[in-house]
């Protein structure tokens, strides 16, 4: 059982130390909720309750969070792969490591995740055991209230999240605490209202989990020990400089503040002049009131409305201001389309996203090495929960569906090294990075297995490889058929016959409609006739050289012939190359009884 009584004074500690950060996130989200009342109070009129200008700040957020939350690549590799062995155990592992993300829906997690990254500069990511599915979930934390401790490498060694409830739900779900929930305790035995809200703390470390609540005493509504040993929390944090987490809009709070009261003072000045008083010349005598009024006086040039010219420096102050506000959320005005139109190249355009790129390139290598480190305990989990489980994972990655079958102990095995990576060129334009590396791989700098694993998408290597391979022999069996089909005339005019070759092909068509691979039908069409089976010789049976009598060829001997091995089929009992014995060229005289010198030669193909 945990100390509740050290757990308690170890909490405490952390909010006194994060009392600061703590007031600087409610500010933060009362001004992204336009909660200005919360902030300066009595800065907003009875008459207009809500801010007249845009959210800035919440409009940065979102534009911001949106190019940060794709997923990264991941790639289990732990350096160069020789054996096809090594590469079919990590295609797999990293197959695995993508049904972590795509069972844990952190892809639609994402937004908001890297929305609380920017605003409060961190991102918690919580790795817990489903025990009804029998394997590890990723679930992204708000960071409101959450505290932290971390050892000398980063990780974290403790993570406690303090949130409020109301007396009724928490009731519903700890019936066996119902009476304490709602106020048993309480001095004269008063009890709380449905509606109430109460303090939930809930601790975590390596040796245990801890559900409790201060404000009933400490009353411990859940604890069990943590048998994974460690505490599965990674968290994204914003580079610090001062052991502070400041989120992004920390100090453009006041700033909209002030644009928004320049815009109501504004607003307040053209409404008195359009409500100003007239100011008649002295011959008017009856004013008459309503729509196409008519006024009698000689001097029609002296009526005007008194109304309050706005002073020009009122219009440089708001512009100030509102240059401070993109100065202070880091958004450039090219980001959201506002781009002056002399500036009419692409480059300009680059060169004012500049710092925008940068930090997508930043907040994608703090999110990244978080999500390596919640992989990695991933990985852990899943061995050390269910060693000997054999799994079907499945999923779909950049469109080409997978499915694997492993077992954590076998095809882990204490591996848990993860490589997540949003691209060799982070932070720039898509269209960009792949200019880029096609310009490596055409310099032949780099390795097409590199080109592959820094593409700005999510890629299976060693599948994507695979299909590569199948394709271009692919191509290469249509291309040889195309140079036999385009060699069929030359056939005929050599006396051949190429209808066999041109039913082939019309039998690769056929098998083509009928959903057979490319591969499958030229093997089919190809596949040589079986030869009919010689029949049975007697005599060679009387001589014991028969198929039944066990005797074979004799050395040197055609056995689908009988011929000498490497005579051509007609050819048998003639010289070499089908050259005539002399017994035949000598076997003709003349008249005068010479003997007959010529010869011929004859060729036979059997039919």
């Amino acid at each position: 059982m945990a100390d509740i009584s050290l757990i308690t004074r170890r909490v405490e500690a952390l909010r006194r130390d994060a009392a600061e950060r703590d007031v600087r996130h409610q500010t933060v989200f009362d001004a992204r909720a336009q909660k200005l009342d919360n902030i300066a109070p009595g800065s907003m009129p009875d008459a207009w309750p809500r801010p007249i200008t845009a959210n800035a700040i919440d409009t940065s957020a979102r534009q911001l969070a949106e190019n940060l939350a794709p997923l990264p690549s991941i790639n289990c590799s732990t350096g160069v792969m020789s054996s096809e062995r090594a590469k079919k155990f990590v295609s797999r592992k990293t197959k695995i490591a993508y049904s972590y993300v795509i069972d844990s829906k952190l892809k639609s997690a994402m937004p908001t995740g890297c929305d609380w990254y920017l605003t409060y500069a961190a991102m918690p990511i919580v790795i817990e055991p489903d025990f009804k599915a029998g394997r590890p979930r990723l679930r992204i934390d708000n960071p409101m209230k959450h505290y932290a401790q971390y050892d000398l490498g980063g990780n974290v060694i403790s993570y406690t999240k303090v949130w409020r409830e109301t007396a009724r739900q928490l009731a519903a779900k700890f019936p066996e605490h119902a009476a304490r929930i709602m106020g048993g305790d309480q001095p004269y035995g008063r009890q709380v209202g449905g509606d109430v809200e109460l303090e939930l703390i809930k601790y975590c470390d390596k040796d245990s989990y801890v559900l409790y609540m201060p404000e009933r005493s400490n009353l411990v509504l859940m604890e069990t020990p943590n048998l994974f040993g460690k505490c599965p929390v990674a968290i994204a944090r914003k580079p610090q400089w001062d052991e502070q987490e400041r989120g992004q809009f920390d100090d453009v709070i006041w700033p909209s503040l002030a644009r928004n009261r320049m815009a109501m003072l504004g607003l307040q000045a053209t409404q008195q002049t359009v409500r100003a008083p007239l100011a008649l010349p002295p011959d008017v005598q009856r004013i008459p009131m309503g729509d196409d009024a008519v006024i009698r006086t000689n001097f029609p040039e002296k009526i005007r409305r008194v109304g309050t010219d706005m002073p020009q420096a009122a219009w440089q102050q708001e512009a100030m201001l509102q240059q401070e506000v993109q100065r202070g959320t880091r958004t450039p005005a090219s980001a959201t389309g506002d781009v002056d139109a002399s500036i009419i190249t692409g480059r300009g355009v680059d060169a004012l996203n500049g710092g925008y790129d940068i930090q997508v390139a930043t907040g994608q290598l703090m999110i990244g090495t978080a999500l390596e480190q919640a992989l990695e305990l991933a990985f852990e989990m899943d061995e050390k929960f269910w060693p000997d489980t054999k799994k079907t994972v499945s999923g779909v990655i950049n469109g080409t569906p997978f499915e694997e079958t492993y077992t954590p102990a076998k095809d882990i095995k204490g591996n848990y090294r993860v490589s997540v990576s949003y691209g060799f060129a982070s932070g720039m334009n898509p269209n960009q990075a792949l200019v880029f590396l096609l310009q490596l791989r055409g310099d032949q700098l780099v390795p097409r297995d590199f080109v592959q694993r820094q593409l700005p998408m999510d890629v299976d290597v060693a599948q994507l490889q695979a299909q590569v391979d199948i394709e271009q022999v692919t191509d290469a069996l249509k291309q040889g058929i195309f140079a036999m089909l385009s060699s069929a005339g030359i056939m005929a005019q050599q006396g051949m016959d190429p209808t066999q070759v041109l039913a082939q092909a019309a039998s690769i068509i056929e098998m083509r409609e009928k959903g057979a691979s490319m591969h499958e039908a030229i093997l089919k069409a190809f596949q040589p006739e079986p030869q009919p089976e010689a029949e049975a010789d007697p005599m060679a049976a009387l001589m014991g050289g028969g198929p039944d009598a066990g005797g074979g060829p004799l050395p040197g001997m055609d056995p689908s012939t009988g011929a000498p091995g490497g005579v051509a089929p007609g050819q048998a009992g003639m010289g070499q190359g089908g050259a005539p014995d002399l017994m035949s060229m000598l076997a003709g005289l003349t008249s005068g009884g010479r003997p007959s010198m010529s010869t011929s030669v004859k060729r036979q193909v059997p039919a």
